[in-house]
């Protein structure tokens, strides 16, 4: 889990690198990647540390009961957050692809912004019973009572259900618009054509991710006043609740890597940004160095010799 958490840190901090670039800090899509990648950093060591850290430890969810309540409730809502930024992403390429101007008005940077407000002031809303019913009983912080039933509906609905079908409706629609404007001989820039690749690498790890923890639950609640459990079948459930909860975390740790695997244009600004960086911290320090127990006067000529060869570079 730990590596798991590594490589989702690194990929979101590169996605913010690329995306920050003003070549893409234009279009309102980058935006909504933009915001995918910040609530992902937030995500990962607000819901994968407290796992690792309960591997070697008492679990601090039943010591308190504040963290109780908080702790699902935040790793819920950031995660609808990541969820709903995507959906928004795949609405905009759809809105982009109109012939309609005021279809295509809703594609703005402005509207971006006040959209993904909007977002995360309807789901710190709309997820608030969880802090509500969250509860600690015999040692165990979980849900109880006719709660237990009614979040795996819930989870089912609003995560398994509701952002895949969104995100494959504007998915579909998107990719329709593009082929009719192609049969009109319409041109279509390589870089939305990159994005909507990259949003369909989106769409299918999150179908992959948020329905089998859902089923999950659902089964969970279905075989929860099921006695005399056989060992063997404690501990497959236990398994897949690990996997279920395993994946569930994948769609905070894959979007670099889906960027970088679907998309040209995103793989080409990556490598330029490295190479900038490398002879920018790295190269350039490194035959800088060698120089620094000389005179000023020799000092001098080799420094402009070398930044002459890194301008010839770019």
């Amino acid at each position: 889990m730990s590596t798991y958490l590594v490589m989702g840190l690194i990929g979101n901090i590169c996605n913010i690198i690329v995306f920050l670039k003003q070549s893409h800090h234009r279009t309102p899509c980058s935006v909504y990647l933009l915001a995918l990648s910040t609530f992902a950093i937030i995500y990962l060591p607000w819901s994968v540390v407290p796992l690792i850290y309960t591997l070697d430890h008492v679990d601090p969810q039943v010591q308190s009961l504040v963290y109780c309540k908080i702790r699902l409730y935040g790793s819920h809502v950031i995660g609808q957050f990541v969820r709903f930024s995507v959906v928004f992403a795949c609405a905009d390429r759809f809105f982009v692809t109109r012939t309609s101007a005021r279809i295509r008005s809703w594609s703005s940077i402005q509207m971006a912004r006040k959209l993904i407000i909007i977002m995360c002031v309807v789901w710190i809303i709309a997820g608030s019973h969880l802090p509500v019913f969250m509860d600690i009983r015999g040692g165990v912080c979980w849900m109880f009572d006719f709660y237990k039933f009614f979040y795996p509906i819930y989870q089912t609905i609003f995560v398994g259900t509701l952002p895949p079908i969104l995100m494959s409706v504007f998915g579909f629609l998107t990719i329709r618009s593009l082929h009719q404007r192609h049969a009109a001989t319409t041109h279509v820039r390589q870089k939305d054509r990159d994005l909507m690749r990259m949003l369909i690498a989106e769409i299918i790890i999150n179908i992959f991710t948020s329905i089998p923890f859902s089923a999950n639950l659902l089964y969970g609640t279905a075989t929860f006043f099921v006695v005399g459990k056989s060992a063997v079948r404690i501990e497959v459930e236990a398994f897949v609740n690990f996997v279920s909860q395993f994946l569930i975390h994948l769609l905070s740790v894959a979007p670099f890597y889906l960027f970088i695997i679907s998309s040209k244009s995103f793989r080409h600004e990556f490598s330029q940004i490295m190479i900038t960086w490398w002879y920018k911290y790295i190269l350039r320090r490194a035959r800088v160095a060698p120089l620094t127990g000389q005179t000023t006067v020799i000092s001098r000529a080799p420094q402009g010799t070398l930044d002459k060869k890194h301008e010839t570079s770019f």
